[in-house]
């Protein structure tokens, strides 16, 4: 069940660090940003009479100090798991007590040695879709992917796969979160080559202004320095490649077509 959000406009504030992964995009603050309480208004008496939090299973991160909890949104009503999505963890594990019920807005992180515990997101307004909390193949890889819903892009009345989405990516603390691809593009898959430390990341951009991604707009790649997320992403092919193709598919199609 899909918690129904109006479109939202983003006011996060930001801090500079110096883990980078993407020029065009800057990680999330934390300390300075504090979440009011909600203003007792119809719609938020309406809300505390259909919805509740629910607080999935915890995560344990391998060797880490640290371990992580889902936070989702459920209806009153609603009386069994609905999967929403699944992270690296989850889908390893058969059992029915691994799953996301509801819909996730954010994530709870916990320090084991300390018990400290602080918020993935500073707010509530995005959705998470897909957590990869898988453990890389090289130490000097601690990251956990997200897959995040920022808005309701399409504005029809849910934040949900038919909106934009992108890849966001923290340490293995839940510290650090950061966009890598841009706003306004879908997310639809991602790659890791160990070999190499590269990640590629397939996105597909709304060519045609219709608020809607399909076949038609087509896709493009990223391509992300592993071992060094300072380094901001690389347009796979080039632009001038890009240009050369394309010219070489008109080209070719033009004489089909005679």
């Amino acid at each position: 069940m899909s918690l129904r959000l109006k479109p939202i406009v983003i006011t996060s504030l930001f801090l500079p660090l110096t883990w980078a992964c993407s020029s065009n995009t800057k990680p999330i603050e934390h300390a300075t940003v504090t979440t009011p309480s909600p203003v007792d208004t119809i719609a938020v008496r309406k809300a505390r009479q259909q919805f509740r939090v629910h607080y999935n299973t915890p995560v344990d991160l391998d060797s880490t100090d640290f371990y992580y909890q889902p936070i989702s949104v459920v209806t009153q009503e609603q009386q069994s798991k609905s999967r929403t999505f699944s992270s690296g963890s989850y889908e390893s594990d058969a059992d029915e007590h691994y799953g996301i019920e509801g819909t996730c807005y954010n994530v709870l992180f916990f320090q084991k040695s300390t018990l400290s515990e602080h918020e993935l997101l500073p707010h509530g307004r995005f959705v998470i879709t897909h957590i990869d909390d898988a453990k890389k193949p090289d130490v000097r890889w601690p990251y956990i992917f997200y897959t995040i819903t920022k808005a309701d892009t399409n504005a029809d009345g849910e934040q949900d796969n038919d909106d934009a989405t992108a890849l966001f990516v923290s340490d293995r603390s839940g510290h650090q979160l950061r966009q890598l691809t841009p706003d306004g593009t879908h997310l639809e898959g991602k790659m890791i080559i160990a070999k190499n430390s590269l990640m590629l990341v397939e996105v597909r951009p709304d060519v045609n202004h219709d608020h809607d991604f399909t076949h038609t707009d087509g896709t493009y790649w990223l391509r992300f320095n592993l071992s060094k997320l300072t380094s901001p992403p690389v347009r796979q092919p080039t632009a001038s490649r890009t240009e050369t193709l394309q010219a070489q598919m008109l080209e070719r199609q033009s004489r089909l077509t005679k």
